[in-house]
């Protein structure tokens, strides 16, 4: 299953938090979607793919994609490197 590991400081909260943590998630969202879209182009579409349905197996992300269902894993592997590097090392 192709599930995107997101850093524990940028996971959504769950309903019923205050404004304020609420606030706080919304800026770590958007953060993580700036840095998937400064990744290289093969990149941000697996990336916003995941994001999108992060229980989406490699057969359905190959066909929404149009790649090769044994290039998911390793672009996958490639890509989640890049986005570290890119969110530093407080993430």
């Amino acid at each position: 299953m192709a599930n995107l590991e997101i850093p524990a400081g940028l996971r959504l909260p769950r309903t019923g938090v205050c404004p304020e943590t609420r606030a706080l998630a919304r800026e770590r969202t958007a953060r993580l979607r700036a840095a998937v879209a400064r990744l290289p182009a093969r990149c941000a579409p697996l990336m916003d793919a995941l994001l999108d349905d992060p229980t989406a197996d490699y057969r359905t992300l190959a066909a929404r994609l149009g790649v090769p269902r044994g290039s998911i894993g390793p672009t996958r592997a490639h890509c989640l490197d890049c986005l570290r590097r890119r969110l530093g090392p407080d993430v």
